[in-house]
């Protein structure tokens, strides 16, 4: 994701610019133009999926495999947008689907940090990634596996009042949206919980997640201002509140870096202080592809992770002036063994 003012000109459109009415404007792939920029600011639009120039020397760490993770996503999409208001049973889809999703996890090796990236407001793949970092989260504090399943359970179900109401939400700041808005948007949480409430196959934790997905330790949430001690409820309000952030949905879309520091300075006052613990243990703080200055004034790329989710693995950006090429012999620096440099900014 890149700021349309940080834009120069040539870079490559990875994800298309569609209107609010989800029409293409500009499709992916296409080279951006010095002369677009303007037209695209004027729609409101602050930030862009660009492609990454340093894709063929980077080692990403995903959750899952990323085949399998659009696989997931299309299935919910396609599960979501065949439901009909107050016919639960249309879910019922969602209980293979969970289960996969907890065996995934559990063969998840624990090396390296995770890498999880900004992407567009699409509901399902949202759906999709905060169901995975709530089980990842749920596998980190050893909750069992009936409890890891209820929580796959809850957070492919979590969004689905989202499909009831028509207020856009995608890359807007709620709080700051007409009131009559507000009031209509937050009504999501009530009426995807009453939607599955009499189903008896969702156990009963999975539909108070979606309840209170938004609700906030300290009572500053919705839909009812409480204080959840479950938690299943806490880890989904952490990880919805993370993805909401990085994907636009309901949030004006931010970096993974700003969206972590967001969560520490909440952590104990929004959002429960051992959840946020165990995301930042598992989330990359700089995902692959981030570029970055060292304190030696060397401009490098993430290439892959390390164990240590604050310290990866860069590619020194050593640019040949006649073609312009990365040079593919640069040295590269693993910062978790490099103690001595440390990241001065991101760009």
């Amino acid at each position: 994701m890149r700021s349309v003012k940080n834009l120069i000109g040539g870079e490559i459109l990875a994800e298309p610019i569609r209107t609010r009415e989800e029409n293409i404007l500009i499709p992916k792939g296409t080279a951006i133009k010095i002369d677009y920029l303007p037209l695209i600011e004027s729609l409101g639009i602050d930030s862009l999926m660009i492609e990454d120039p340093y894709e063929l020397y980077e080692e990403p760490h995903y959750i899952i495999d990323r085949t399998k993770k659009d696989s997931y996503v299309t299935k919910v999409r396609k599960i979501l947008e065949n439901h009909v208001h107050n016919h639960p049973d249309d879910f019922r889809q969602f209980k293979t689907i969970a289960n996969d999703i907890v065996n995934d996890i559990d063969a998840l090796s624990d090396d390296a940090a995770i890498d999880v990236s900004e992407h567009s407001a699409d509901l399902y793949e949202h759906t999709v990634m905060v169901t995975l970092l709530s089980v990842l989260i749920a596998k980190k504090l050893k909750l069992k596996k009936v409890q890891r399943y209820a929580i796959a359970l809850g957070g492919l179900l979590h969004d689905v009042g989202l499909r009831y109401i028509t207020v856009n939400y995608e890359n807007c700041d709620m709080n700051e949206a007409d009131p009559l808005e507000t009031f209509e948007y937050r009504k999501h949480t009530i009426l995807g919980y009453c939607a599955m409430e009499k189903a008896d196959w969702i156990p009963d934790i999975s539909k108070k997640m979606i309840l209170n997905h938004h609700e906030r330790i300290d009572r500053s949430g919705f839909p009812m201002k409480q204080n959840n001690e479950e938690v299943e409820c806490l880890i989904i309000q952490v990880c919805d509140a993370f993805e909401s952030m990085i994907s636009g949905i309901e949030a004006k879309r931010t970096t993974v870096h700003d969206a972590i520091d967001y969560l520490k300075h909440q952590a104990g006052i929004q959002f429960d202080h051992q959840i946020i613990d165990e995301l930042c243990k598992v989330v990359a703080l700089y995902p692959v592809g981030t570029t970055i200055e060292t304190s030696r004034r060397e401009n490098t790329v993430v290439v892959s992770q390390t164990n240590d989710p604050e310290r990866p693995i860069v590619m020194v950006l050593d640019i040949d002036e006649d073609t312009h090429e990365l040079n593919d012999q640069a040295p590269c620096l693993n910062l978790a063994i490099e103690k001595d440099i440390s990241i001065l900014r991101v760009d």
